[in-house]
């Protein structure tokens, strides 16, 4: 049986959807081609939670884990695609380190949710959305994001679930290796075989 990959990155480009307050990605042309230089050679600007990207612990807690020790082995391996509007969790006896959820567009994950992830023994949790709670509830202390960060959870935000059905897969996010980072962009890919 041939192996299935799904990208489920979102294309970095100017003018993608971003979080209020964070700095749209912008493109300079260094060197061009057309302009009779030697090669193309542009510059991004960037932020570290551009388009999929994952959150280290350090994101919210003083003197937690940022992006490099933290490791990639939370980004890597079996991983459970869950929609959340068709079903809840599965059963507690399915063992999953990796939850990737759909949600519903306005929706976020609560507090109660993230607890139950880490009670099932989550290492990384990931959302269909720019952010794993609301804007509001990140402007009233971010509950969701403390709770899964402060027990080592990784966060893996902006990933595009919409054409992928629930089911098991395997998953490879892989960031780059930023150094004393509290996140950082990833191409993410789910395998199936």
């Amino acid at each position: 049986m041939p192996l299935e990959w799904f990208d489920v990155s979102m294309p970095i480009a100017e003018g993608m959807p971003i979080w209020p307050g964070d700095p749209p990605p912008a493109q300079r042309w260094l060197q061009r081609l057309a302009d009779g230089d030697g090669v193309d050679l542009s510059q991004w600007l960037l932020s570290s939670h551009t388009g999929t990207h994952v959150d280290a612990p350090s994101h919210f807690v003083p003197g937690a884990l940022d992006l490099e020790v933290l490791g990639l082995e939370p980004l890597v391996g079996p991983c459970r695609v869950v929609d959340l509007a068709l079903s809840g969790l599965p059963d507690r006896d399915v063992p999953c380190e990796r939850f990737l959820l759909k949600l519903e567009r306005s929706r976020g994950v609560g507090p109660g949710l993230a607890l139950e992830l880490i009670a099932r023994g989550a290492r990384l949790v990931g959302v269909d959305s720019l952010s794993i709670e609301s804007a509001e509830a990140v402007a009233a202390g971010a509950p969701t994001h403390r709770a899964l960060l402060s027990a080592g959870v990784a966060i893996l935000e902006g990933l595009v679930l919409e054409a992928i059905p629930p089911g098991e897969y395997v998953l490879v996010a892989l960031p780059l290796r930023l150094q004393h980072s509290e996140a950082g962009p990833v191409r993410a890919i789910l395998l199936k075989g």
